[in-house]
């Protein structure tokens, strides 16, 4: 488990400003598993990281839980940075931008209903724009500072 990922339990747990023992308490579990998560020996259940996000109100947590807890999330879900708020949002802006400008294409691709093998490098390089404001959108949810 990668150290970032652990630490998002801690993360979470300080931004409530809770000790360990209250920690354990509120979200109903031992301060064992607390410490566990916290030193990345286990990784909560879904249900324990939900209500780390609610008491915490560290709304992001759930999304690095999900993407570093199984290899198939992992290629669903992409891999976003963490920065500042004002980048994420200017990196949603460029990427939004980007991707404005293949409206026309898009329209001309998805007319028929195929993809065309003609129009198929065409088609990949739209997609790479689009999964690059998926990815945008989701480091603005997740950025610092936007809690």
């Amino acid at each position: 488990m990668h150290e970032e990922y652990r630490n998002d339990y801690k993360t979470a747990r300080k931004f409530a400003g809770m000790t360990q023992e209250r920690w354990a308490e509120a979200i109903g579990c031992s301060v064992e598993s607390v410490r566990s998560y916290e030193t990345g020996t286990r990784i909560p259940g879904d249900e324990v990281v939900v209500s780390m996000c609610e008491i915490s109100g560290h709304a992001a947590l759930a999304y690095w839980h999900l993407r570093n807890k199984s290899p198939l999330a992992a290629d669903v879900l992409p891999e976003v940075n963490r920065v500042p708020l004002p980048q994420a949002v200017c990196h949603l802006l460029r990427a939004m931008g980007d991707f404005a400008a293949d409206h026309g294409s898009l329209i001309s691709l998805a007319e028929d209903g195929k993809i065309s093998e003609n129009e198929a490098a065409e088609w990949q390089g739209i997609k790479k724009r689009l999964d690059e404001v998926v990815k945008a959108a989701i480091e603005v949810k997740v950025a610092e500072g936007g809690v």
